[in-house]
């Protein structure tokens, strides 16, 4: 937080909190203890004042853990990002020399229902399960054809709390989009064998580097062979026969784990 002499000037709405000016987080300082606190896209403009008048501080994100010596917002633009409830928000503030004002800006990037945001390296994708339709199980070129309908492509994960959540929301789709009673229910992920690799339509999950096998299953590469999860057997990631879409009552194969692009506001 950077304490800096201004005001508020052009704001949407605002609280009151009778707690000391050390305690407020993003405010303009009424007295020594009551301060003026703004919400994310509560205000649009702080206009600079003398020194010794009034004070407003601005949350903003320093490359450093010391306080700087001068005003980090000028020449500016400096930034703030938070991740709160599956969105990430970010704030810019500018300083405009001419007219003394600190203008704040707002951006949201959000994710449709029932997927979730993760930040990659260069990326950010919403992820999620989608489930087949007409028939309910079905293959991997289906799974395929069902995210690109969502502007996304299939995907895995790129991390451990990817694959966490992942694991999370596979099994508790076995209770909760399971009509047909299988015994299990998986799902196609990014990977396609070619007899020397596995082939990918999304690159910002690092290829097969963060996929969790299970254990002891073949990894064969083979033409034909495609990637799901989870295992019914060995709960992690599997192989099998791109064309396989459900076995007697045992398994199927319910829908795809896609990556699509997120909402920006």
């Amino acid at each position: 937080m950077i304490r800096v002499s201004g005001h508020s000037k052009i704001f949407k709405g605002s609280l009151y909190l009778d707690t000391s000016w050390e305690k407020c987080i993003v405010v303009f300082k009424l007295s020594d203890i009551k301060c003026q606190f703004f919400a994310f896209q509560g205000i649009s403009t702080v206009q600079e004042s003398a020194a010794g008048g009034y004070e407003i501080a601005l949350k903003i994100q320093l490359p450093v853990s010391k306080c700087p010596i001068s005003n980090p917002l000028i020449p500016g633009p400096t930034y703030l990002t938070q991740t709160i409830n599956n969105q990430l928000r970010t704030t810019t503030v500018s300083f405009d020399s001419k007219s003394k004002q600190y203008k704040l800006t707002y951006r949201v990037i959000s994710c449709p229902e029932n997927t979730k945001l993760f930040l990659r390296r260069g990326a950010k994708v919403c992820i999620g399960l989608f489930f087949f339709e007409d028939p309910r199980c079905n293959n991997y070129a289906q799974a395929s054809a069902l995210c690109k309908a969502k502007n996304g492509t299939l995907t895995g994960p790129a991390n451990a709390d990817e694959y966490k959540y992942i694991q999370n929301i596979s099994n508790s789709s076995n209770y909760t989009s399971n009509p047909d009673s299988f015994d299990y229910l998986t799902y196609w992920i990014d990977g396609a064998g070619t007899n020397t690799a596995y082939t990918f339509e999304d690159p910002t999950h690092d290829g097969t580097t963060n996929y969790q096998w299970a254990e002891g299953v073949s990894r064969s590469k083979a033409a034909g062979q495609c990637l799901h999860n989870p295992n019914p057997l060995h709960v992690n990631i599997s192989e099998y026969p791109c064309t396989a879409t459900f076995l007697v009552k045992a398994v199927c194969w319910r829908g795809a784990l896609c990556q699509i692009p997120p909402i920006i506001e």
